[in-house]
């Protein structure tokens, strides 16, 4: 009789032991945004962490030239669902911008701000040789395209 009842008193603190460590469990995975690699085995734990590290190949050109700069290309891989602005950070360039009702304004680039050439002067982006009709932190970038940020010392369409 008194091993039956110390089995009723354990199963309720194992189950709340149990739901403790799910608990636990679904916080950790919340915080991490990832599922854990342990357990099962090591290729499904790398497919696992591959899809959620899938990337794309985009090419990045800055072009400071008509404002007295350089022009550069830069390759950069970004997680898929990146945007534009997100690619111009992966450059590693100095980027100065701010949020607006478009989404983010590019004010610099490597230290050249719009307006330093004239009121008309600033930075304008295309994608893939089209000019966007959405801001840069709308626009998803996919895998291959080649963005052109180009510093304009006068605004013409």
């Amino acid at each position: 009789m008194s091993q039956k009842n110390s089995t009723v008193e354990k199963n309720p603190i194992a189950r709340l032991g149990a739901v403790f460590a799910a608990l636990a469990l679904a916080v950790g995975l919340a915080a991490c945004g990832t599922a854990p690699a342990t357990g099962g085995s090591a290729s499904s734990g790398t497919d696992a962490a591959q899809e959620q590290q899938a990337t794309v190949s985009v090419s990045v050109t800055i072009d400071a030239t008509a404002g007295e700069g350089e022009s550069s290309t830069t390759e950069v891989d970004v997680p898929e669902g990146s945007t534009v602005y997100d690619a111009l950070v992966a450059t590693g360039a100095d980027v100065n911008a701010s949020d607006s009702d478009y989404g983010m304004y590019v004010q610099g680039i490597g230290g050249l701000a719009g307006g330093d050439f004239g009121d008309m002067s600033g930075w304008m982006f295309e994608v893939n040789g089209e000019m966007a009709e959405v801001g840069c932190s709308q626009l998803e970038v996919a895998d291959g395209d080649v963005v052109t940020w180009t510093y304009v010392t006068e605004f013409t369409e």
